[in-house]
């Protein structure tokens, strides 16, 4: 099977989200299920300052509204071997940053992936000829809009499977009636039943419609998306409208990368069998996060953006209770600069016990996970998450709201039955957070039932192969369906 994967990130070169990790190792995953891949992407500085390419074609052209726009396309690899389709439009894609600077979205951001969109489309129909076109957020909705509704790109692509993955609900690239006329399609398609959403466009439903079939990141997510107005944003009536075409299909996790078996940057690698090194990584997190030498409590790690969405505004709620219960917490987390303020200003209250770090680090987001004993996702709602998958991998037991993909992979522990491999609460309250955590902290003081729970996160296995080919099932289903 031929896949053309269309995205606007890849990890590690162009990184804003975890949709960069999904796209980083998902590839490589079909790729070793038995199908032949390729990515298309933008042609960020970051790849091409990263990656040797060579020029696939040049001057190619694609409408954009009243003009037409050119391109070249670059081709490289990715580290497995899977190749990497570039759009190279300089003016449009070589800048500082990937969707803007310093916490401003850059204004061409809808010209620039209307055009990335129409660009990937016609890259995939003459240069990969893919049976699959599988399309990921909006910033990749346009692909399959104009796969369908554009009359020679349907024809190139006719015969292809189109594909949408919808990652998060709270961004579906909606603008103005008047820019309807960028995609250069039939005004047809600017309806109800398509692009047209409460007045205004909306790529992500118009890409839900005309795809063949369309997922999200968790099972517990695709029910919740399309059955609560506040997760649907508004789109929970046309994924209901897919029918069976529309699933949950949970990600998986990287563990080329996160794997304390082989983790080149904590401070002893460990394994299910020989765990002693997660001790050596607990005092190594103490020393160079400032916390006092209490080895009774247990260290709780948080690696997030700082938005509400996460839930750190419960943090906030809550702390002098989570600080009462006897825990430390170190947390790596930017992002809402009022919740910055208020963390960076709460460490002088509880010095030795609580260690806050507005840069994004990548070594220190591995040095949490393995030095952490709890690793903390109080998420409003979360479609996946990966971070709480790394924690299991690295003996961390996890603690989050049964949400999304959190409730998928994270049980409550049973200390009676020895079962679960976290702690989980429903109501997004503080309170509820802080009972959780209440838990936690006294299962931490028997050390039987907590190297239990251990045992238990080391067991679980997210990996990418099992993601992998249940997307190559959904894609047999599709075309069944399609078929019958």
């Amino acid at each position: 099977m031929k896949i053309a994967i269309v995205a606007a990130e890849i990890t590690p070169w162009a990184k804003a989200g975890g949709l960069a990790d999904v796209i980083g190792a998902l590839p490589s995953a079909l790729k070793q299920s038995g199908a032949d891949t390729a990515v298309i992407l933008p042609g960020y500085r970051g790849i091409l300052g990263a990656l040797r390419t060579t020029q696939v074609a040049a001057s190619l052209s694609v409408p954009l509204g009243d003009s037409s726009v050119q391109f070249d396309v670059l081709r490289a690899d990715s580290r497995d071997g899977v190749p990497l389709y570039l759009v190279h439009r300089p003016d449009y894609f070589d800048r500082p940053g990937i969707y803007g600077e310093n916490g401003a979205d850059y204004p061409d951001n809808l010209r620039r992936y209307v055009m990335f969109g129409r660009a990937a489309a016609l890259v995939a129909a003459r240069f990969i000829r893919p049976q699959v076109l599988h399309a990921h957020d909006w910033h990749a909705a346009v692909a399959p809009i104009v796969a369908r509704a554009d009359p020679s790109l349907r024809t190139a692509l006719g015969d292809a499977l189109v594909a949408f993955t919808l990652h998060n609900l709270a961004f579906q690239g909606i603008s103005e009636p008047q820019d309807f006329g960028l995609l250069n399609i039939d005004r047809s398609y600017f309806s109800m039943e398509c692009l047209e959403f409460w007045g205004r466009i909306n790529l992500m439903k118009g890409a839900i419609v005309l795809a063949d079939g369309a997922s999200t990141v968790s099972p517990t997510y695709a029910r919740e998306v399309s059955g609560d107005p506040e997760l649907g944003f508004g789109l929970e009536g046309v994924l209901r409208g897919k029918g069976r075409r529309f699933v949950g299909i949970l990600n998986g996790a990287d563990y080329t990368e996160w794997d304390p078996a082989i983790d080149p940057t904590i401070a002893a690698r460990y394994t299910r069998a020989r765990p002693e090194g997660k001790m050596i990584c607990r005092r190594a997190l103490r020393r160079l996060a400032g916390l006092a030498d209490s080895a009774d409590e247990p260290i709780v790690g948080m690696v997030t953006r700082m938005t509400p969405q996460k839930g750190v505004n419960l943090i906030g709620d809550g702390l002098d209770a989570m600080m009462g219960l006897g825990v430390q917490l170190v947390m790596l987390a930017s992002g809402d600069p009022a919740l910055e303020k208020y963390f960076k200003a709460a460490e002088e209250r509880f010095p030795g016990r609580l260690r806050v770090e507005l840069a994004f680090d990548n070594t220190l987001a591995h040095q949490i996970q393995a030095g952490s004993d709890i690793f903390l996702m109080p998420s409003r709602f979360e479609p996946c998450g990966l971070t709480q998958m790394y924690a299991l991998k690295y003996g961390t037991a996890p603690l989050v709201r049964a949400t999304g993909g959190l409730r998928d992979t994270v049980a409550e522990f049973d200390a009676r039955r020895g079962t679960g491999n976290g702690f989980t609460f429903e109501a997004y309250s503080a309170e509820a957070m802080v009972a959780a955590l209440a838990r936690a902290r006294n299962l931490f003081s028997d050390r039987a039932a907590w190297q239990r729970l251990m045992d238990n996160c080391f067991a679980a296995d997210f990996s990418w192969a099992v993601s992998a080919r249940n997307y190559l099932r959904w894609f047999d289903d599709l075309r069944r369906m399609r078929s019958a």
